[in-house]
């Protein structure tokens, strides 16, 4: 009897059930990612601050207003030729940060201001963290709008003049150094690479560049970052308080020269000494002053502005590493005079014997002559 295999019909039943068994099992999966990230979205907003909280509102709020009409964008954007009267639109300073008109925009800067305000606000305070958002804020609208005025000086091209930018770029950007500040060694998720915290702000702005340069994105973005980066470097490290009178941070691995690869680190370290101390002979800026307290009676404890404690505790025990280190050598290689020598004897002291053999004078004869060493008294003879 000859066995026949399925009919076609009940193949492609039973092919279609195990789609759709599976398409149902990834939809179940789907939901509960879904579910997932919204539970984690609604926790790190839930345990945001009040600042963080206002920002991410502010840009929401904003974003949705420009769906209103066009000139609304316009209004809160800035524009380089309506900051000056006779417009003076100084507003815009602030809104422009805040005003994105593309949603993954939006997205992108309230992950970015949770994240800063898990990382950084606990480390600087409420106040500080809103301090710093807003001069990254105002001083990228400013810092880019100087470079659209003078570009526009160069080329008498009035669309540099009424160029219209907004977004968190520069803000984010100056978030970039202030990771690198706190957790320079930490590695990111690409450990092959070698990649860590400090060597994001120059991969973005390299990835910027090519952008930019490219045609991808708009030359605008590029000034923007390198606003962002220039003002945030330049506040944390010499304006930003940091308790008992100290400003910035003064330590080799947030110098200018970090930025750079190893090989380029050495001129730019001297480049960047010349400006600044240019720029403190023309009183622009002050030279930092470091200070010393000895006032610890069992160590010696160096306190530099712009350090924090555990790098100054770490650097005190290396110094004094080092000290003992080459006091060690010293005596290794250096005798000191013993204080029972001749030099520090006491001459009222008795003589032992084994220093009475010692000091015995030196005798020579010659010929029936006695010869006595300096020291000893002419009257004593010696039989020959």
């Amino acid at each position: 009897m000859e066995k026949t295999g399925p009919s076609p019909r009940h193949v492609l039943t039973r092919h279609l059930h195990y789609c759709g068994c599976v398409l149902v099992k990834q939809n179940k999966m789907a939901t509960i990612n879904f579910d997932q990230l919204k539970a984690q979205i609604n926790k790190a907003l839930g345990d945001a601050s009040v600042v963080v909280k206002f920002s991410c509102a502010t840009v929401c709020l904003l974003y949705c207003l420009t769906f209103i009409d066009s000139t609304v964008y316009a209004a809160l954007a800035v524009t380089p030729g309506y900051i000056i009267p006779p417009h003076f639109r100084v507003w815009t300073l602030i809104t422009g940060g805040f005003t994105e008109y593309r949603i993954w925009n939006v997205l992108i800067d309230i992950a970015v201001l949770v994240l800063c305000g898990q990382l950084l606000e606990p480390l600087w305070g409420a106040l500080e963290f809103l301090k710093f958002v807003l001069i990254l804020d105002v001083g990228t609208s400013l810092l880019a709008s100087a470079v659209c005025v003078f570009a526009y000086v160069a080329t008498f091209d009035t669309q540099m003049w009424f160029l219209q930018f907004s977004g968190m770029t520069g803000i984010l950007s100056g978030m970039m150094i202030a990771f690198k500040q706190i957790k320079p060694e930490q590695e990111l998720g690409m450990s092959s690479l070698g990649l860590r915290v400090k060597h994001v702000p120059s991969i973005v702005v390299l990835v910027y560049s090519i952008l930019c340069i490219i045609g991808v994105l708009p030359i605008i973005l590029l000034v923007m970052v390198l606003s962002g980066t220039v003002i945030g470097w330049v506040y944390l490290r010499f304006y930003q308080p940091r308790g008992k009178g100290v400003k910035g941070d003064l330590s080799e691995g947030f110098s200018c020269a970090s930025f750079f690869p190893e090989a380029a680190q050495s001129p730019v370290n001297t480049l960047s000494t010349i400006i600044f101390n240019t720029l403190v002979r023309l009183k622009v800026c002050h030279k930092p002053i470091r200070t010393y307290d000895v006032g610890a009676p069992s160590a010696i404890t160096i306190s530099l502005p712009g350090m924090d404690p555990v790098d100054a505790e770490r650097r005190r025990q290396k110094a004094l590493k080092a000290l003992n280190e080459r006091l060690q050598k010293l005596e290794q290689t250096t005798s000191w005079p013993s204080l029972d020598g001749p030099e520090g004897k006491d001459p009222d002291s008795p003589v032992s014997p084994v220093n009475a053999v010692d000091e015995m004078p030196e005798i020579v004869v010659d010929q029936g002559t006695t010869k006595r060493t300096e020291g000893v008294p002419n009257s004593s003879s010696v039989p020959t």
